[in-house]
């Protein structure tokens, strides 16, 4: 059996349905949740189990489990982790921040972002054993940079991008070997030909590593519309997004529509559509999802170009653009070669057969595994 252990997250439903398509029955799909009534998930195949680690049934979790795949590393899973079979083999599905936020050294924040990340509750408050002991008395684990002992029984990891492997298997001296696997996009033939508007998505989150500060002032002198999504974001996000809307609107005027609460499917897509630019200037790999989507409706991609993701899509042959370098072209609609391009790139990469095929790896793989058990 594969256990799979989730939140209650966007991709979800898609990791079932391509597990399913390819091996049905094989999967146990986990959702730590303390709401029996799912906000993202509408699968009716998971097991929905309290996100409190004193409340742990082991042998529901590993009782005939012989690959463990951690979508996205947590505290709870981390002390599942510690706490394992030595029989099951584990699989790290690497999201971003469940790995950088982590490193030692984070080099993540342009000069005018970087001021309010070291202003936060949260980063200041890690300085102090305080913390440290308050962390293990909620999860009973310490901190991931105190527990890197454990990260060494994870015997496979997958990335968003091939080239962060050997950065995160790095920093914290991982044995596991690479696996190529990705969630892919929902619905995207449903995307053809669509029309493009001339506003400009800033942005995916409420979190510093967005350098909305820094975007603001590059393209301070825009005459677009500014749609900045700050509708949800990590601990301490709804003071930093009461920060960033009161930047926006200071400099963008009317021109700055921030979101902030969740709305439906349907809308979220109508709001993308209305924008033929999209900035995101992380300089740490983050928004994939939402910049494959934008390269595959056509829209125009700024990155940071100090990030692994603009050096990725640039080495594959994607067309993206460095912000500073292209200012000039932030709301100017791409060519149709230009849109072909990118968008078969990205069938390619994130289409349903390729992440049918990485799929299947995996499921080869766990049957390797069952074999060898079988013995």
């Amino acid at each position: 059996m594969i256990v799979h252990l989730f939140e209650d997250q966007k991709f979800v439903d898609i990791a079932i349905q391509n597990f399913e398509s390819v091996s049905r029955g094989s999967n146990k799909y986990i959702v730590f949740s303390n709401n029996k009534n799912l906000k993202h998930i509408s699968s009716k195949d998971v097991l929905v189990l309290p996100n409190s680690s004193y409340k742990i049934d082991f042998n529901l979790i590993f009782d005939n489990c012989q690959l463990l795949i951690i979508h996205f590393l947590t505290p709870l899973k981390l002390y599942l982790l510690k706490n394992k079979p030595p029989h099951v083999k584990v699989m790290w599905s690497v999201w971003g921040s469940d790995a950088y936020d982590h490193f030692k050294h984070q080099n993540i924040f342009e000069p005018l972002s970087k001021n309010i990340s070291q202003n936060t509750l949260l980063q200041f408050s890690k300085k102090f054993w305080v913390y440290t002991f308050y962390h293990f008395l909620r999860y009973r684990v310490w901190p991931i940079s105190k527990e890197l002992v454990h990260l060494k029984s994870v015997n496979y990891i997958s990335t968003v991008l091939p080239d962060e492997f050997q950065l995160i298997k790095k920093e914290f001296n991982l044995e596991g070997d690479y696996i190529d696997f990705n969630y892919g996009l929902d619905n995207l033939n449903s995307f053809q030909d669509v029309k493009l508007g001339e506003s400009v998505l800033v942005g995916n989150s409420a979190t510093v590593s967005n350098n909305h500060l820094d975007v603001f002032e590059i393209i301070k002198y825009t005459n677009k519309h500014i749609i900045a999504p700050l509708n949800y974001g990590a601990f301490g996000y709804k003071k930093y997004r009461i920060n960033i809307i009161s930047e926006g609107r200071r400099i963008f005027k009317n021109s700055f529509f921030p979101l902030e609460e969740f709305i439906p499917l349907k809308e979220y897509h109508e709001l993308i559509l209305s924008c033929n630019s999209m900035i995101m200037y992380h300089i740490r790999q983050q928004a994939l999802g939402n910049i494959y989507m934008g390269l595959f409706i056509g829209m125009r991609i700024f990155l940071n170009s100090k990030s692994i993701t603009f050096q990725y899509l640039n080495k594959i042959g994607m067309i993206v653009f460095d912000l500073e370098k292209d200012i000039d072209l932030v709301g100017v609609e791409l060519n149709k070669e230009q849109k072909d391009i990118n968008r078969e790139l990205v069938t390619k990469l994130q289409g349903e057969e390729a992440i049918i095929r990485k799929t299947k790896g995996i499921i080869d793989l766990y049957n390797c595994l069952d074999i060898e058990n079988s013995k």
